[in-house]
């Protein structure tokens, strides 16, 4: 949802009991990248997003800062992530550039999704790995099936890390999400 400013200029005698959320204003302005994978992407941060959280009313820092920091501070100048996190670059690319930190270049891949078109995760209990250890005896037939649903290699067949490695292109990439079934019939 977009924050409308609301609590922006509350005075103090008019805040509630909690401690409040410290939030970054943002220009209306439109921050733009292009995703290595993805193309473009373009979000004004006042119409899309509205003054976004850096730390949280019970002291934790947000993500978006978090990340930021700790990939400037480390050296990162590539990120890597999944699709589903392309929205937040713009605003990453904002702070970034308040801090006065040049931004990475950044390639968001394709999720990959269950049989119902749900995003796998650990957190959601969905990561299949046991199954795919019963079905699979050894990584190469997974990592085989992966690469080429990815678009790296032509057929599904099995296939070590170096290997994968050494035919790595962006460009042969998909862009679209990957349903595990199709990959794994």
């Amino acid at each position: 949802p977009l924050y409308d400013g609301r609590c922006r200029r509350l005075p103090p005698e008019n805040r509630p009991d909690k401690p409040a959320a410290l939030r970054v204003a943002v220009p209306d302005r439109t921050i733009s990248l292009t995703d290595r994978l993805q193309g473009e992407c373009a979000q004004n941060l006042a119409k899309e997003c509205g003054d976004f959280i850096l730390k949280r009313s019970d002291g934790v820092y947000a993500y978006q800062l978090a990340v930021v920091v700790d990939d400037a501070l480390s050296g990162v100048t590539e990120v890597v992530r999944g699709r589903d996190l392309l929205s937040s670059a713009p605003r990453q690319i904002f702070l970034y550039r308040c801090l006065g930190y040049p931004p990475p270049s950044y390639l968001h891949t394709p999720l990959l999704l269950d049989e119902s078109g749900e995003r796998l995760s650990k957190r959601g209990g969905s990561s299949n790995l046991a199954e795919l250890r019963r079905r699979f005896s050894s990584p190469e037939p997974i990592l085989g099936a992966l690469a080429h649903a990815a678009g790296l290699l032509p057929r599904p067949e099995p296939a070590a890390l170096a290997d994968l490695i050494a035919v790595y292109d962006e460009k042969k990439l998909v862009r679209d999400d990957i349903r595990l079934p199709a990959v794994f019939p």
